[in-house]
């Protein structure tokens, strides 16, 4: 009996011992599962942030974070000289004399100008038709839209620190959606630009070396390298390292004509985005009764936003005026040339090609820049919702500033640009086509005759 008894309290004995040690283990099992879903949730965490402070630099809703890719390619030719242009706050934007990209852009200036020169020697001693003055346009324009450049990449820096400030006192994003919305549609408005323009410049190369109608040397490459640079070769003999000089030219003339009109649907597409903000934020509370402390801020925030277009305008009224002369003059030239007959096919698809893209590409500019109008008096049409008893002063003195205001970019003064003036470009063009048409000669443009000897 007294075995029997020992042998149970033995038994009770190792069954609490192993319910002790179960419970220990369950105990340190339970602990270590907490520590690896801690370390788990601790890595997931800084995996979060990682990703969250990266897409805040790439999308963090600002227009100088926005834009900072196409003006990269912009200082690849030497337009916007600009240091500090991935700063994550406007405050890293600089401008210096003595930075490489400043050398960069004087170089280009000093180039056109020097081809400038040549291009006036050989008009003036040519006969003055269309295909001479052409190139005197061209040039002139660019070199006055680099001086621009030049003289904006100066005043950026505070302009986006002013712009920075507007931006930090309007509603915020309502989501990550909404704070990405600015920068894709600049990165695509301006990736299909850029790539309709080197479209047109590669179907103009092959228009010219494998279809040449008029070789000007028998070495087909040779015979385009001339092509661009006529203005030099009136003055030296052909050397191929002076014709590739006069081609690199050429491309930086094309781009920063391009580029010019690209720069400004940017910064209309900019603008309107902060008058949208203000218009979407006076949507979802207009019907509601508001305290007046609520429309002081709307008017205020609305009244800096105004003040930033008008620094805008004194900042990029010269390249809208040189943007839109130069497109209503190569507009006109271009349809001049449509009524000749074509050499070849290879020459229409190109021609054509080049004609509807200048036509797109001017209507585009004068839609974006002129969407910032467009923007701005669109909160009086709400102000109209406003209940009765919600109707305080500030909201008659922000409806009498919407009234008055004329708010949108300017051509140096001279020219609203608005919807209107589309009309009034249109009609401009129809004019002077009629009367070009009457001292047109359709040989002209395609006459083998007025080239230049061969050296």
């Amino acid at each position: 009996m007294l075995r029997m008894c020992r042998n149970q309290q033995l038994r009770r004995r190792r069954q609490v011992l192993l319910k002790q040690h179960l419970k220990q283990l369950q105990q340190h099992g339970q602990r270590w599962l907490q520590q690896v879903q801690q370390r788990t949730a601790c890595c997931r965490v800084a995996t979060k942030r990682g990703d969250t402070r990266r897409h805040l630099q790439l999308h963090n809703g600002s227009f100088h974070r926005a834009i900072a890719p196409v003006l990269v390619i912009a200082q690849c030719f030497s337009l916007m000289p600009v240091c500090g242009i991935y700063s994550p706050t406007a405050r890293g934007l600089a401008f210096s004399w003595r930075s490489w990209r400043t050398w960069y852009a004087l170089l280009y200036i000093c180039s056109t100008a020097v081809d400038s020169v040549f291009s006036l020697n050989r008009a003036a001693h040519s006969l003055l038709d269309v295909r001479n003055v052409e190139p005197i346009v061209f040039h002139a324009g660019n070199l006055l839209g680099s001086l621009c450049f030049l003289q904006l990449a100066r005043r950026w820096p505070s302009l986006m620190r002013q712009w920075s400030q507007v931006e930090q006192q309007l509603p915020r994003h309502q989501s990550w959606s909404h704070r990405q919305l600015l920068a894709r549609r600049i990165q695509h408005v301006a990736l299909a630009l850029f790539s309709l323009s080197l479209m047109e410049h590669l179907l103009s190369i092959i228009s010219a070396v494998y279809y040449d109608f008029c070789p000007s040397r028998k070495d087909p490459i040779e015979s385009y390298l001339y092509s661009d640079g006529l203005q030099l070769f009136y003055v030296f003999p052909y050397s191929n390292w002076l014709a590739w000089l006069a081609k690199i030219q050429n491309v930086w003339l094309t781009f920063s004509w391009s580029y010019m009109d690209i720069f400004l649907m940017l910064l209309g597409i900019g603008l309107s985005d902060l008058l949208a903000r203000i218009t979407q934020h006076l949507e979802h509370v207009v019907q509601q009764p508001m305290p007046e402390e609520f429309w002081t801020y709307t008017r205020t925030r609305y009244r800096s936003i105004v003040e930033l277009i008008y620094e805008v305008d004194n900042a990029v009224s010269g390249l809208a005026l040189i943007s839109f002369g130069s497109n209503l003059y190569f507009i006109c030239l271009q349809l001049l040339k449509s009524i000749n007959t074509m050499p070849s096919t290879v020459h229409a698809v190109y021609f054509y090609f080049s004609l509807s893209f200048l036509i797109g590409r001017s209507t585009a500019v004068l839609l974006f820049v002129s969407s910032v109008n467009d923007r701005a008096r669109e909160p009086l049409r709400l102000l109209r919702l406003v209940p009765h008893a919600a109707y305080h002063d500030e909201v008659s003195r922000l409806s009498t500033e919407l009234s008055a205001d004329n708010v949108s970019l300017t051509g140096l003064k001279f020219f609203n640009i608005t919807r209107k003036l589309f009309l009034t470009v249109a009609g401009s063009i129809v004019t002077y086509e009629l009367v070009l048409i009457q001292f047109h000669e359709d040989e002209k443009s395609w006459d083998c005759l007025t080239q230049l000897p061969l050296n």
